[in-house]
């Protein structure tokens, strides 16, 4: 089970740093529907420039994606009867790196058209009447402004989710296959399947618990018109619910997975893990 252990810990990790990065490292402030904002964390600080504080960002909230891949894959191949498994850990880190580098290769030609920033300001000025004050005090970025380069990000974006999420769909269905469905099961021990189970219901509740929370209002903001004009409370609002994904994922694992907690607690307070040895021997009587 270490390597269950490992992905959880994995995707703990990145959930903390995307709400680090969100609050923290650059802290984002975007004008939605526009591809415009700007960032007031510490690398604005440290004069990191902000195209590669908004590609820094991108990469974090999709290797969270990635991760959570990474989860059902690890789930999946944990069935030693599935003949779809990665049997190899070069194979896994190869998969996942050709994944990380097919979506920023993605989400990378929009940098190499940047418009005139002034121009791009009052273009956005004539459907965003009143920003607040931060659109003029602050150094605002504009990703783009140009129809074509629009319909690329939203195109992209959701090529992207939908092969993500045929992965996902892939690595359940060899989990379903082979836990409910094919005979070879029937060689593992009943007290192994059940645990097999058990760990695949779990991680489908840890699953699907963040998305609730985030798809109602990302649904919203996505589905919003240029021509509505901008409510920057809304913005916020849906830039919150982003971090509160990342946050209830952390949180759902620590809820569902007893034994995570348990290895989280032996690690942050120096214990260690009980493990039972079974010892047996063998006993002959002489009459």
């Amino acid at each position: 089970m270490k390597s269950v252990k490992a992905s959880l810990m994995n995707l703990n990790f990145w959930c903390t740093l995307s709400v680090m990065d969100l609050g923290f490292i650059t802290c984002q402030y975007y004008y939605f529907p526009y591809f415009a904002g700007f960032n007031m964390g510490i690398l604005t600080f440290l004069n990191v420039s902000m195209p590669v504080q908004f590609w820094f960002g991108i990469a974090c909230n999709y290797t969270v994606v990635i991760v959570i891949v990474l989860l059902f894959e690890t789930r999946s191949s944990l069935i030693q009867q599935n003949r779809f498994r990665i049997k190899t850990t070069i194979g896994r880190i190869s998969w996942v790196l050709v994944n990380f580098c097919a979506i920023m290769a993605a989400q990378t030609p929009m940098y190499f058209d940047i418009p005139d920033q002034m121009d791009a300001k009052m273009f956005i000025l004539k459907s965003l009447p009143c920003p607040t004050i931060e659109f003029f005090t602050e150094p605002l970025f504009v990703m783009t402004i140009d129809p074509f380069w629009e319909n690329y990000i939203h195109i992209s974006g959701n090529i992207t989710f939908l092969c993500l999420t045929l992965q996902i769909l892939f690595f359940t269905s060899c989990c379903i296959y082979y836990l409910f469905i094919s005979k070879t099961m029937s060689r593992v021990s009943q007290s192994t399947r059940r645990l097999q189970i058990r760990s695949f219901y779990l991680m489908i509740i840890q699953t699907v618990f963040p998305i609730i929370l985030i798809f109602v209002p990302l649904s919203a903001l996505m589905n919003k018109e240029k021509d509505e004009g901008g409510h920057q409370s809304e913005n916020n609002f849906s830039m919150i619910m982003i971090s509160v994904h990342h946050g209830a994922t952390s949180l759902a694992i620590l809820l569902v997975h007893h034994p995570y907690r348990n290895f989280l607690k032996t690690k942050i307070f120096c214990g260690k893990e009980t493990k039972v040895v079974t010892v047996t021997t063998d006993v002959s009587f002489r009459s």
